[in-house]
């Protein structure tokens, strides 16, 4: 029993003081860095903390406002430089190209520009509203109507295998083999190869594990292999020059790739993240819409009334079987609703940036420089005070009329797209073909259960990484059966339109449709760089007098540019430069948002119409405004997304229009050059009619001569006829002859001929029996020695693999031996080291033994003297041990209160330190054995002589104690 009492006692003491330094180490590390610092919440587990970043903080944003502060503050607050790490692990980059992309990430104006400053403005320019993004959405939806026709007609020819399917595998397969085909080409990776499609979307399920990029090639290995697939077929692609029948964007971003000589691995590579992001937020937003739409049959009656009457009015409109992408955003509410909604309860991102430099947000909370700041998505999403006690719910209506602060909720609330300078610059085009993929869905068909009912919504799968839109688990998929309608022959006569120069109150911002690079696109189709320019400033005398306006004040002042591009004027020039184009471009700006009804910056008054109509042109250039009120016009228009992204693309054309205005003026003097070069030729050409008409006069002369001798010929050309006539009927009365002894001559040699032909007849058939036999002769030979032959490679053959084999296990023997060797050898030095140190420590307690066994005498003595004063006071102990010792709480104190108490004592205004709290709470607990150890000896201490002998042994027995804890610690 006592043994128990002594195990249990032992026990609960590792316990406390365990949780006594979980409790200790917590307080420590829930210490705020600064006195303005965010709440926080400190780890249970010390040292590891809530995520695997030891010694790192990251700071987690789930307020819309703060989440505003964040996106405006995007110069301090940066995702860009992250993403070299990310894409190194995701895309399995090289490190010479993970170098290249670290050039200059977060170039200031005048700066130089690096990989991915070049790379954005590719794709934004490319994305953003105007007649190329109107272009590729009507080619994307036209493709994606192709692949349901495709559909259509399987499924009229006889029901799918199993009469049911995967709604989800589906629809990622109408996706991915329709992007693939308007973004890549006819002739591309995926679309026709379902291995390279499955290997996809094996990579695609992987990239949360590709994302920790620890052994990936283990840890990932099916998202690993997929990867390496889909890159090693988009080498072939591009080595096999199909990219020409590729997109306009996707020939942008190689040509960019290749002047910054990537090799064509890396373009790959690029490829499959540019393809990733084309394919996987579309299929599973379609999939959600689609399924929230037929689980609910009146939502999915109003969404196809909306339907028929946007149809209808593109008929109108456009002409018959055409649907206007522009008409279904304006006129579907419901399934602009429904596609937001299911946005909202899907996407669980994560908005991500690295703190640059220690700053205040919102002048309210210190965030430490080198630390992360994520906005959570699906925390925001999922806020009851946000979207109402109904958040779990499905419910579109919430975005019906609702899309500002006035409409009810915070326009940073809804996170769908991420926000600020990560703003999804894909977005306008990705509503585009979700809406319109969406819309042919109901249209054309019928989606039910196969019971027959609407079919069921599963839970999405919260328990992954979510680096995308996120998806039902795998067992959680529904089973559908699709069917198609009376309606779905529109498929095939479908034609998708957009109407442009219509200023609908979906888009985010108004450009005036000319992209940053229509030059090279114009030029792509033959259409020189002059007239795209032109094209571009003439799109401004159509626009309202605000664009005129700044328009003209900026090309009177051109002439401060000196006639250099962008890149060498924003390099060179300085401030003034970067001034001028800053401050127009603002005005262009604002023009547009005034014309889509957007919230105008009050630090942005002097850049309006009213403003600009009264600045006069002045014959030096001059701006009406300052720097300091062109840089609080510019911070007003960074709080909102849809103005810096406006300001951002006419910042690029104001150099542009600079140039249209110069190549004006080289017009001028060209035209004058051009009438001179006409004059001189006009008298050129005079000179050239007289010496022509001189020459037709001799050639006229010529010919008369000429017909006066042909006729003199006539007389004798008679004559010669008569002759030939003569000579005609001689040859032929000659000829009869000679053909007739010819004719039997050839009749005498036909019979040698026939005689000879039988004799070698004859010697043909003989050498070819003599030749049968020697090939068959031949033949055998050959067998022969191919079999001796065989037999003899085959044998040398096993020797060779028996010798190897035999090599190789020597070899691996050989090496095994020397690994035990040395790990033996290692083994001994340990050895002999731990030997060296007992031997010492022999020695030190062989000296310490006489002391020891005089304590131990004097301790024996002392006790003899006490046992007879013991056994006068048994009774006594015994009564006392009863009614005092006997207590629950006796046996285990000293075990609690010892060490705390050491603890509390030993680092009292002290820094924190592990190693000192360990060895105090040490002591305490030899503390706490000493006072148990009091309590088996159960004796009265109220006695003199108890009192007398008693602390010399406690004393003896601690510092002996103490010595022993101190030699075993240095041993």
């Amino acid at each position: 029993m006592q043994n128990l009492d002594s195990a249990l006692t032992g026990a609960t003491t590792v316990i406390l003081g365990a949780v006594t330094l979980c409790l200790a180490l917590r307080y420590a590390s829930g210490r705020k860095l600064h006195p303005s610092e965010p709440t926080v919440v400190p780890p249970w587990i010390p040292f590891i903390g809530h995520l695997l970043v030891p010694g790192s903080r990251i700071y987690v944003v789930t307020d819309p406002s703060l989440a505003a502060a964040i996106q405006r503050n995007s110069k301090v607050l940066s995702f860009t430089p992250l993403i070299p790490d990310i894409t190194k692990r995701v895309l399995g980059l090289d490190d010479g190209t993970v170098d290249v992309v670290r050039q200059n990430l977060d170039p200031e104006p005048g700066d130089p520009r690096g990989f991915l400053a070049d790379m954005h403005d590719v794709v934004y320019a490319s994305l953003g509203p105007g007649h190329y993004l109107n272009s590729l959405s009507c080619e994307a939806s036209q493709e994606l109507c192709l692949q349901l026709c495709e559909l259509k007609d399987n499924l009229q020819s006889g029901p799918l295998p199993g009469g049911k399917t995967d709604l989800l595998s589906l629809v990622r397969h109408i996706v991915s083999t329709g992007t693939a085909r308007y973004l890549f080409g006819e002739v591309n990776p995926i679309s026709g190869d379902p291995e390279l499609e499955q290997a996809f979307w094996d990579f695609d399920e992987g990239v949360g594990e590709l994302l920790i990029g620890i052994f990936p090639s283990i840890t990932a290995s099916q998202a690993y292999r997929g990867r390496e697939k889909i890159v090693a077929a988009f080498i072939n692609y591009l080595e096999s020059n199909h990219d020409v029948g590729a997109a306009q964007i996707v020939r942008d971003r190689i040509r960019v790739e290749r002047e910054w000589e990537m090799s064509p691995e890396t373009i790959a590579r690029s490829a499959l993240s540019f393809l990733f992001a084309g394919i996987v937020n579309t299929t599973t937003t379609t999939f959600w819409v689609v399924l929230r739409l037929f689980a609910d049959p009146q939502l999915l009656a109003s969404v196809r009334g909306e339907l028929r009457a946007a149809l209808a009015a593109s008929e109108e409109k456009i002409g018959h079987d055409t649907l206007s992408i522009t008409i279904v955003r304006d006129r579907c509410p419901t399934l602009s609703a429904v596609f937001r909604e299911s946005l909202r309860i899907g996407s669980e991102n994560f908005s991500v940036r690295l703190i640059k430099e220690d700053t205040m947000l919102a002048e309210k909370y210190f965030l430490k420089k080198g630390a992360i700041v994520q906005i959570s998505g699906g925390v925001i999403h999922s806020d009851k005070s946000i979207w109402g006690d109904d958040v779990d719910e499905f419910n579109p209506s919430r975005f019906l009329g609702a899309k500002t602060r006035s409409g009810g909720f915070h326009p940073a609330a809804f996170r769908g797209f991420g926000g600020g300078k990560t703003l999804c610059p894909g977005r306008h085009f990705a509503i585009n073909e979700i809406l319109l993929l969406a819309a042919m869905i109901v249209l054309a068909f019928d989606i039910e259960s196969p019971d027959g009912g609407p079919v069921s919504v599963p839970f999405k799968n919260d328990r992954v990484m979510p680096v995308h839109i996120l998806e039902p688990s795998l067992e959680d998929r529904p089973q559908v059966v699709i069917k198609p309608r009376d309606d779905a022959g529109l498929l095939s006569r479908l034609i998708v339109t957009v109407i442009e120069n219509h200023l609908t109150r979906f888009c985010e911002q108004a450009f005036l449709g000319v992209r940053m690079f229509l030059d090279a696109r114009l030029l792509a189709r033959g259409t020189s760089v002059a007239a795209a320019k032109s094209a571009e400033l003439g799109s401004l005398e159509t626009q309202p007098l605000c664009h005129r306006i700044a328009a003209r004040l900026l090309v009177n002042n051109c002439h401060l540019l000196h006639g250099q591009d962008e890149t060498a004027e924003l390099a060179d020039t300085g401030r003034l430069t970067r001034d001028f184009i800053d401050s127009y471009a603002a005005s262009l700006a604002i023009c547009d948002l005034e014309r889509g009804s957007f919230a105008i910056p009050r630090e942005c008054s002097k850049f309006r119409e009213p403003a600009l109509s009264k600045v006069e042109v002045a014959k030096t250039p001059h701006l009406h405004v300052s720097t300091v009120e062109i840089d609080k016009c510019l911070e007003g228009l960074a709080q909102s997304d849809s103005s810096w992204t406006t300001w951002i693309s006419y910042r690029h054309k104001a150099v542009r229009f600079c140039e249209i205005a110069k190549s004006d003026n080289e017009k001028d003097s060209t035209i004058h050059l051009y009438k001179k070069v006409t004059e001189i030729i006009k008298r050129f050409s005079e000179k050239v009619e007289v010496q022509v008409e001189e020459q037709l006069r001799r050639v006229d002369y010529l010919m008369r001569k000429t017909t006066e001798a042909t006729d003199s010929l006539l007389p004798r050309t008679e004559s010669l006829k008569s002759q030939l006539k003569g000579l005609d009927r001689l040859i032929n009365e000659k000829l009869m002859a000679v053909s007739k002894q010819s004719a039997l001559e050839v009749q005498s040699g036909l019979q040698d001929a026939t005689q000879l032909h039988d004799v070698v007849n004859i010697l043909l058939e003989s050498i070819r029996k003599n030749q049968v036999q020697i090939v068959m002769e031949h033949n055998n030979a050959l067998q022969t020695v191919r079999r001796d032959t065989f037999d003899g490679v085959e044998t040398m053959m096993a020797t060779i693999a028996t010798a190897a084999s035999s090599s190789v296990r020597l070899q691996s023997q050989l090496e095994e031996t020397e690994l035990r060797a040395d790990r033996v050898m290692e083994k001994q030095n340990k050895l002999e080291k731990s030997l060296d140190r007992l031997q010492k420590f022999s020695h030190d307690m062989f000296l310490s033994h006489g002391s020891h066994q005089d304590k131990l005498d004097s301790a024996q003595r002392s006790v003899m003297g006490i046992l007879g004063a013991l056994q006068g006071v048994e009774s006594s102990t015994n009564r006392i041990h009863s009614n005092f010792f006997s207590g629950t709480g006796w046996s285990w104190w000293p075990h609690i209160l010892c060490p705390a108490a050491s603890l509390f004592l030993g680092s009292y205004r002290l820094a924190p330190s592990i190693a000192r709290n360990l060895l105090l709470l040490g002591l305490g607990e030899v503390a706490g054995l000493t006072i148990s150890a009091a309590q088996v000896i159960r004796v009265d201490t109220s006695m003199p002589s108890i009192h007398n002998a008693l602390p010399n042994i406690l004393k003896t027995t601690f510092n002996d104690t103490a010595q022993m804890f101190h030699e075993a610690h240095d041993l």
